[in-house]
């Protein structure tokens, strides 16, 4: 009689040790699956490295929310750009009224928080805008929608939490159209995808 109940209490002790190696097992998985969803929708609107359908679909979505002629697609117009990366900044337009547009990105007035940025000159801030930071569009009839990408290199020089702000320029028959600005943080590299 004495075994049975030193078995009842062994079966009761590895019972436990399993359910604790459940429950641990099963909070792992999901810490690892909100991570991967953070993951996914946090990078939903930021870097573009091409113009697909997706792409042009979501910027569809902000033209019926926003009714803008001229968006970005990124979180609160900011591109949050890890040091030494290549970034693309996805943009659509969709002009009141018809002509010929085109359009180019300069360095804002504003440009560079000097306080944040130390040692950044504007020759630096405009050195980072790559392909993309001037395009012709050609005739465009009112309403209809054009997409274009702009690419930056964000060297690994530059300091973290530096903001830059950029102003992308329409043009209408060669005359000013309209303009708009998007901002670049600089932010750490992120290994291999963990928060």
């Amino acid at each position: 009689m004495i075994k049975r109940g030193k078995m009842q209490k062994k079966a009761a002790f590895e019972l436990s040790m399993t359910t604790v190696v459940i429950i641990v097992l099963a909070m792992t998985m999901l810490i690892l699956g909100l991570t991967l969803v953070r993951k996914i929708f946090t990078g939903a609107m930021g870097n573009v490295q091409q113009l697909d359908d997706k792409v042009r679909a979501a910027i569809d979505e902000l033209f019926i929310e926003k009714e803008e002629e001229l968006l970005f697609y990124l979180t609160k117009n900011t591109a949050e750009i890890p040091q030494g990366t290549e970034w693309g900044v996805a943009f659509g337009f969709s002009p009141d009224e018809g002509g010929e547009y085109s359009y180019s990105v300069k360095l804002d007035k504003e440009g560079i928080w000097k306080d944040l940025c130390p040692g950044v000159k504007e020759a630096d801030a405009e050195k980072i805008l790559g392909i993309g930071k001037s395009g012709n569009f050609g005739s465009v009839y009112s309403g209809a929608q054009q997409y274009g990408l702009i690419k930056l290199l964000i060297p690994k020089t530059f300091p973290l939490g530096c903001q830059i702000r950029y102003r992308v320029f329409f043009k209408k028959d060669g005359g000013d159209y309209i303009n708009k600005f998007f901002d670049v943080k600089v932010v750490r590299q992120r290994v291999a995808g963990i928060f």
